[in-house]
């Protein structure tokens, strides 16, 4: 009965604050090298592997530390709070992006989107486009930025806490 689990939340804290520093440094990266309203594939890419490598390195780490002991549950409480901690973080950057450092952001990411609905605009009538540039408008809003960025976060902390707490757990025995 003297076998107890550690704190989650050493580990939360600390590999979120990791998933942070690393998701906003890339960002920072793409800002200063002007690829931040105009990204491509590889982009989006490099984050979900920042976010999966600091989500399964906390938990690897929670269990290495745990005595080689962690539930799914725990893993799970541990993945989320790990993503909501990095998703502080990135939200607080963006904040500071849109509001402080580039006003300009927000019209800049919309031009750029109603550019790229101009060049399929052969395919669609005037009243699509418009309707297309008006829901550009809507989910370029910070506010939705914000929220979509949240939600994102916690779908895929959930989805890899998930998957790799299914694949790491080991629970103690009770009877020990």
């Amino acid at each position: 009965m003297g076998n107890k689990d550690i704190s989650a939340k050493k580990h939360i804290l600390k590999y979120g604050v990791l998933l942070g520093i690393f998701s906003i440094t890339f960002n920072f990266f793409l800002y200063i090298t002007g690829n931040y309203v105009e990204q491509n594939l590889i982009h989006p890419l490099i984050l979900l592997f920042i976010s999966i490598t600091g989500i399964l390195g906390g938990l690897i780490m929670y269990k290495k530390n745990n005595d080689g002991y962690i539930g799914l549950g725990q893993g799970l409480k541990i993945g989320i709070g790990i993503s909501l901690t990095g998703a502080i973080l990135i939200v607080l950057c963006k904040i500071t992006l849109m509001q402080a450092i580039d006003p300009d952001i927000i019209t800049q990411i919309e031009n750029t989107e109603i550019k790229k609905l101009a060049e399929k605009s052969a395919e669609f009538t005037r009243e699509s486009i418009d309707k297309k540039i008006a829901s550009i408008r809507k989910y370029t809003s910070p506010l939705t930025m914000i929220i979509i960025a949240f939600t994102e976060n916690l779908f895929l902390g959930f989805t890899v806490s998930l998957i790799g707490g299914l694949i790491i757990q080991k629970k103690r025995d009770p009877f020990k």
